[in-house]
């Protein structure tokens, strides 16, 4: 079974606020839809029996290119949404110093799980994540699945076997592929590309 992890195209700048939703929910911008392109012509040659993505706009308009040619329709499931920062959303980083300082030395420091305030913490969002993998970890076929940098990150802690604070050791691009497959004969995932560009 073999999972294809891209993250969302480039975002567009400025405050796109949705009340259903904890953050800003940023339409792609104009080179995301050039990544967008890409990532159709990246798939679409690939056996791709079903596409998943979050609940933000930017994770439907990155798959819409490649849903179109595929004769696809995007299931949208929440647990692929982005981790819940809280209230340190739209902080600079020197408020979020000031504001929360346990929360900035954790997130500087790499060696500990921690919450962000009023928010998720690592190991609560990688749960989200990995019970959604587990779902489908048995079907036939290949998912794409259309998600959000910190996801990805702690989607590949849980197959490395890391913690999840080792999720600052890396950096997915937009418009990226990184791909992990299960093998069921010896019930172990495989890392098989990371962090792959399309552009």
């Amino acid at each position: 079974m073999k999972f294809y992890l891209v993250r969302h195209a480039d975002k567009a700048k400025g405050d796109y606020f949705n009340p259903r939703l904890r953050h800003d929910d940023q339409p792609i911008s104009t080179f995301g839809r050039k990544q967008a392109s890409k990532i159709l012509k990246y798939f679409h040659k690939l056996s791709i029996k079903s596409i998943y993505i979050s609940e933000y706009i930017r994770t439907e308009q990155t798959a819409r290119p490649l849903a179109i040619k595929l004769k696809i329709s995007p299931i949208v499931d929440y647990r692929l949404n982005e981790i819940d920062i809280g209230l340190i959303d739209r902080l600079s980083d020197d408020e979020i110093r000031e504001k929360y300082p346990e929360v900035w030395n954790a997130s500087q420091d790499w060696n500990r799980d921690f919450r962000w305030p009023e928010g998720e913490t690592g190991l609560e969002a990688q749960e989200r994540i990995v019970s959604f993998i587990n779902e489908q970890i048995n079907q036939e076929g290949s998912i794409l699945i259309v998600a959000h940098d910190g996801i990805i990150r702690l989607l590949i802690c849980y197959v490395l076997g890391l913690p999840v604070y080792s999720r600052f050791n890396f950096h997915v691009d937009t418009a990226s592929v990184t791909e992990i497959e299960w093998d069921k004969n010896k019930s172990r995932w495989k890392l098989i590309r990371f962090n792959q560009s399309v552009v």
